[in-house]
């Protein structure tokens, strides 16, 4: 069985290296100061809810940030290193600080400066920075639904997204007035390598829209996937389109004797902690639970969001009542000139459709049942969409209903969306 991340270890070595801390999310003095202020009184909901380990890691991550190393040695000394490797590396990187200092109190040439400064183990402190970052977001929490769930239809029962750029995970539950339920917001790891997937063991996490499609536990399941595993259909016929490989991007746990991972860490996976995958577990519906990957994703833009469904949904009924029409080439028209669906170009596409709809006196197309997703990641045609439904078919010689699928695209905000891939489900 292939291996689907690495387990990371906090060796000797990477603490001698003495990384810095990133400076990915820096704030403002006032924010800093409010972050800290929060830590000390305990009062917010979002402190309330920590461990006092992991107030101690916030606290201590916040001084280095704003070069404070012996306030930070402070407050890990009462910390238990025994349990949480991470407090050796904050300790290493309070340290580096302290000697940057001492070799410009001394008079130390630039280059000694330097080399100290430059020393880079962000792999290790890159999750302090992520625990942070995530913590000041509960402070002043992300308001507002995604973009890109646009409407999720009754067969949805939830949706997992994951931002890349962030380190995050959002899971939101839809209600049967399509009002979206968030169930969480938490640090999740990701690829060891930026960027979409594109081949296999390139160390990265596609980005695009999936879903979860199997369960893994007991013994299909190795103890260093945690106790759960949830894969998703990654390639999907999108991916496949342009020709992107691997397999195996599951959402998993940690190893067994594993408490603190970085933001980068996994071969492509998304993997939680075990005890926060075993609480969103009972949230995943296989078939049921979408997965949208991206970086930044973006959020409470009510008009961009009704913008794009309403697009959407036009130019999906421009398509329907054109094939209902009879009339082939204005239903043709609604396809990309990259469009495929199983092994038919746009030109076998028009050559059969040409060929049915000869045999017609009528169609009559419904649709139910609709789903709208949209990819937050640019592909090669542009921007893209997912909907999914159920399609009533109805002629003079053949009756049938069916689940749909459809990836629409379209290169900019003026153009029409146009069918790249349509598969029946």
């Amino acid at each position: 069985m292939k291996l689907h991340c690495k387990r990371y270890c906090y060796s000797l070595l990477a603490i001698l290296a003495l990384v810095p801390l990133s400076a990915a999310a820096m704030a403002e003095p006032n924010q800093w100061d409010h972050v800290s202020l929060a830590l000390q009184n305990g009062q917010e909901a979002a402190v309330k809810n920590l461990s006092a380990q992991e107030r101690l890691v916030l606290q201590a991550t916040l001084a280095l940030k704003t070069e404070k190393p012996a306030q930070a040695l402070r407050l890990l000394a009462s910390a238990d290193k025994a349990s949480d490797p991470l407090i050796s590396l904050l300790e290493a990187e309070a340290r580096r600080q302290q000697a940057i200092a001492a070799v410009r109190e001394a008079g130390g040439s630039g280059k000694e400066v330097q080399m100290l400064a430059s020393a880079d183990l962000n792999s290790g402190l890159g999750e302090a920075d992520a625990r942070l970052n995530a913590f000041m977001d509960r402070l002043d929490p992300i308001e507002g639904d995604p973009v890109d769930i646009l409407q999720p239809g009754p067969d949805v029962a939830s949706i997992f997204m994951f931002d890349k750029a962030r380190s995050r995970m959002f899971v939101y539950q839809p209600a049967k007035d399509g009002t979206l339920k968030k169930i969480t917001d938490e640090y999740v790891v990701t690829g060891s390598v930026k960027g979409d997937k594109h081949h296999e063991g390139d160390g990265r996490t596609p980005n695009g829209v999936y879903r979860f499609i199997k369960k893994l536990q007991g013994k299909d399941l190795q103890p260093m996937y945690g106790p759960v595993a949830f894969p998703i259909d990654y390639p999907n016929e999108l991916d496949q389109l342009h020709n992107k490989d691997g397999s195996g991007i599951w959402l998993h746990g940690y190893p067994m004797d594993v408490s603190r991972r970085p933001p980068q860490d996994t071969l492509g996976c998304f993997s939680l902690s075990n005890n926060r995958l075993l609480a969103m577990a009972k949230h995943v519906s296989l078939g049921k639970t979408w997965v949208v990957v991206g970086e930044n994703l973006r959020f409470d833009n009510r008009s961009d969001k009704q913008q794009l469904t309403d697009s959407i949904k036009r130019d999906i009924e421009a398509w329907r009542r054109d094939w209902s029409s009879l009339n082939t080439d204005a239903y043709l028209s609604h396809y990309h000139k990259a469009f495929h669906s199983g092994n038919r170009n746009l030109a076998a596409w028009k050559s059969y459709k040409h060929r049915v709809n000869a045999g017609k006196t009528f169609i009559d197309i419904n649709l139910s049942d609709l789903t709208l997703m949209h990819d937050p990641n640019r592909w090669p045609e542009g921007e893209v969409a997912v909907a999914e439904f159920v399609q009533h078919y109805r002629s003079n010689n053949f009756a049938d209903a069916s689940k749909k699928r459809l990836y629409l695209a379209r290169p900019d905000a003026a153009s029409p969306w146009k069918i790249l891939l349509e598969e029946s489900l």
